[in-house]
């Protein structure tokens, strides 16, 4: 062999070997790299409802200057806890040709002897069983709010409880004939005279 050759060919192996060491130090992952963990990008976990389904919800239709109508349906608890149900909220404000609900109130209520009043502390479903919303008997009051709410349109309806909220999409407006409540000629309630000036 030609004794010239043999630094020719070392400094060609000299010289890979650097390339390669200069190619695994740019393709290694750097030292405090922020790339986000599997833990780091999960989203947060939503809230769980309260465990209580709203069945065959319906809402009294009511015609233009009467002040007040109700929600009537059945409460089911469906957990082992009870869950009281404090208020709710509407979506009547966005039906189509509706006013706002600037200064409606939402109430729980109860009729005892015909008379209506709220129900204090708010309505509590034990576990396992089911309470009425109906005419004479418990029901979610519409307060204040003057505007027709037709027979035929559909209404989201959100309970407020103590284990969160639980939202009702689709509850239908009928036509019903009221029950045992006592209502006078313009819609107001006997015995109800803590609304008066509200």
């Amino acid at each position: 062999m030609n004794n010239r050759a043999i630094p020719v060919l070392a400094a060609a192996v000299t010289a890979a070997i650097s390339l390669s060491a200069c190619s695994d130090s740019e393709s290694a992952p750097q030292q405090g790299s922020t790339a986000a963990s599997p833990s780091s990008s999960a989203s947060a976990k939503p809230a769980e409802a309260a465990p209580l389904a709203f069945e065959a919800p319906v809402i009294r239709a009511k015609e233009q200057g009467k002040d007040m109508t109700a929600i009537f349906g059945t409460l089911r608890n469906t957990g082992t806890e009870p869950v009281t149900v404090t208020g709710f909220e509407t979506s009547l404000e966005g039906l189509e040709g509706l006013e706002g609900l600037e200064g409606a109130r939402y109430e729980v209520h109860k009729t005892e002897n015909g008379t209506m009043s709220p129900v204090d502390g708010g309505l509590v479903v034990p576990p396992g069983e089911s309470v009425e919303l109906a005419p004479g008997s418990f029901h979610l009051m519409i307060l204040d709010y003057a505007p027709e709410i037709p027979a035929g349109e559909s209404v989201e309806v959100t309970l407020k409880t103590d284990r969160g909220d639980v939202v009702v999409p689709g509850v239908e407006v009928r036509t019903m004939i009221p029950g045992n409540e006592s209502y006078g000629e313009g819609g107001e309630m006997v015995g109800h005279d803590m609304h008066v000036g509200h």
